[in-house]
């Protein structure tokens, strides 16, 4: 399936990999089909692009890839409604911010985005009741998790 967006042009998407808000996403409610599109320029970012609004692409990030301490519980009725059998199934990224000085960015902890891999439900949800900010700080983060994965890689060359 192609895709055009206004960032990146047109993109080819594998339709099995459409990620369905069947409650739209918070303040974007009448926009339901989106894919993640992955480029390796702006790892560990990747971009929740709409399929019904060219212009409607939102910075995410693999939280547990960045900050592999982040915890928290879903609640019964969004398992439930995300359809959820096994936690394999889970993926969990969170939007970021990003400012015209980059160092500035955040992520929204406090608002998780949730996808079921296998069926494609997603579904943004707010924790209550927790300690994570909607606008954490993460560039150290960020710039953390690449010179690992680039130290990883560079560990197997001779």
């Amino acid at each position: 399936m192609q895709i055009d967006t206004l960032r990146f042009g047109i993109v080819n998407v594998d339709e099995d990999k459409i990620i369905i808000f069947s409650d739209g996403v918070p303040g974007l409610e009448q926009y339901k089909s989106y894919a993640l599109l992955q480029f390796e320029e702006s790892y560990p970012l990747v971009w929740l692009q709409s399929t019904e609004d060219t212009g409607i692409c939102l910075p995410v990030l693999d939280t547990f890839s960045v900050l592999p301490d982040y915890v928290f519980d879903i609640d019964e009725s969004d398992v439930k409604h995300l359809e959820l059998n096994n936690p394999d199934e889970l993926h969990v990224v969170s939007v970021v911010v990003i400012p015209d000085d980059i160092k500035g960015m955040t992520v929204n902890l406090a608002a998780p985005i949730i996808i079921n891999t296998t069926t494609g439900n997603a579904k943004q949800i707010v924790l209550t009741g927790s300690e994570y900010n909607v606008r954490a700080p993460v560039f150290q983060e960020i710039c953390d998790t690449v010179a690992r994965e680039e130290s990883d890689d560079d560990a197997g060359t001779v």
